[in-house]
């Protein structure tokens, strides 16, 4: 991305407005009474984790904290961001975007924005148990933990970009909740299950299967020991870099998806669409 792109889609872009309104709907005392007793309810939670986690600092792992943020961050990156095209359309106000002087690109990115930015806020208030968590733990690996902290974050920028591009690609926010909740459980649970059945006692295959899935990153990150004493096939050099890297381009890759397909036809919304022009021509 170059100086031009990144001015016009990030410094100039008038869809950073999309930043103010999601941290005041998710993290902020607007909106409606539901988001302010979500918003308080979520207060609680988090002090009772801190609490928990200097109560019981030196049993708990700082990594098995970064899984469950990971877990977290996929819950609120699509709570936040399903219904980011599809809310528009089913508002009527996606005309009105279409028209508005802002391209396809800047409406992607400020979405993307949106949603990142309290994203972000919430990773750094979770580096507060994580840290108290690393400060006492007898087995703690500093570069394992920022190996794993890098992997939950690229990982929850890509289902961000996962979230905004079945958005796109649906008539109906419940349509695209549904199907991004789906599609994650089916590649992160379902399907890792299924195949560690068939292929029972092939470690080769579930390891090459669940090589993209961060929990198991971050599982083979929390005990280096344990997965080459076991055996492991795949390097445990591989484990970090190599995830962080793939998350990224895919990030990119479905943000890109995305604003090629809100060119076509809202009676066109086939997940791999047909070759037409501009809905606006």
């Amino acid at each position: 991305m170059n100086r031009a792109t990144w001015k016009k889609l990030v410094v100039e872009n008038p869809m950073r407005i999309e930043i103010s309104r999601f941290r005041r709907k998710f993290l902020g005392l607007g909106g409606s009474g539901v988001n302010r007793a979500a918003f308080f309810l979520l207060l609680v939670c988090y002090a009772g984790l801190v609490l928990s986690v200097m109560s019981l600092q030196n049993n708990i792992s700082p990594l098995a904290l970064v899984i469950f943020q990971t877990f977290l961050f996929c819950l609120f990156a699509t709570a936040m961001l399903h219904g980011s095209i599809a809310g528009e359309r089913e508002r009527r106000s996606w005309d009105l975007l279409m028209v508005a002087p802002i391209s396809k690109a800047q409406i992607i990115a400020g979405k993307f924005m949106g949603a990142v930015a309290p994203l972000g806020i919430s990773a750094a208030a979770m580096t507060i148990p994580t840290a108290i968590a690393a400060s006492s733990f007898d087995r703690k690996d500093p570069y394992a933990l920022v190996l794993g902290e890098l992997v939950s974050l690229s990982f929850c920028l890509l289902v961000c970009a996962w979230a905004i591009f079945i958005s796109a690609r649906s008539k109906r926010p419940f349509m695209a909740l549904g199907t991004t909740i789906g599609t994650l459980i089916l590649g992160l649970i379902v399907l890792p299950i299924l195949v560690s059945t068939i292929f029972q006692g092939e470690r080769i295959s579930n390891e090459l299967l669940n090589f993209l899935n961060p929990f198991s990153v971050l599982s083979v990150l929390t005990d280096p020991p344990a997965y080459e004493n076991g055996g492991g096939l795949i390097p445990l050099s591989f484990y970090g870099p190599v995830h962080i890297a793939t998350y990224l381009a895919l990030t990119a890759l479905f943000l890109v998806y995305a604003e090629k397909t809100l060119s076509y036809p809202e009676n066109d919304m086939s997940f791999i669409p047909r070759n037409q022009t501009d809905a606006g021509s």
